[in-house]
């Protein structure tokens, strides 16, 4: 009798352990699965991430010239592959973070949210990926723009088309 109900114990086991696998992946491994996604989209909203026409460091002089061309002002470019090998990362790709900002941005967007809204980070960071091809990363202020309402819309809107003017030629 309890060569049988061990026997039958098993079969149940077995058939239990079947069917769950028949059905797919466990609700949380679902439930993880979809919050990495909406996390994704989320980046890739937030974030305008562009394959560069020019090399790397021809890039960060492309990105400094139309800077300095439409008047924009400059702050210092900070090389983070040396930042990242002397912090011991012995592989580490190039990379580097260009801090510009048009002139008044922030102020135009402190004066169109009644100091409400946050400054704009103002860089853009140029990096090598793993596939070799140079890309530049920046805040997306076009999406911005459009979740935002009234004068506070307008300011990013326009401070999008200024970025857009800036890259144009520089960006695919």
């Amino acid at each position: 009798m309890k060569k049988f109900a061990f026997i039958a114990l098993a079969c149940a086991s077995l058939a239990a352990h079947t069917q769950t696998q028949a059905q797919g992946p466990a609700p949380q491994s679902s439930l993880e699965q979809m919050q990495r996604m909406q996390q994704m989209q989320m980046m890739a909203a937030m974030y305008d991430l562009r394959k560069s026409r020019l090399g790397f460091d021809e890039t960060v002089a492309a990105i400094k010239a139309a800077a300095e061309k439409r008047g924009w002002k400059l702050g210092e470019v900070v090389d983070m592959q040396a930042l990242q090998r002397q912090a011991g990362v012995k592989d580490a790709k190039r990379m580097k973070v260009v801090n510009l900002c048009p002139v008044g941005a922030n102020d135009r967007v402190v004066k169109a949210s009644a100091g409400k809204a946050p400054p704009l980070p103002c860089r853009a960071t140029v990096f090598e990926a793993g596939d070799g091809k140079i890309n530049v990363v920046r805040l997306n202020l076009n999406t911005l723009a459009k979740g935002m309402q009234g004068e506070l819309a307008k300011v990013f809107g326009e401070l999008a088309a200024e970025e857009e003017a800036l890259y144009k030629g520089i960006l695919e």
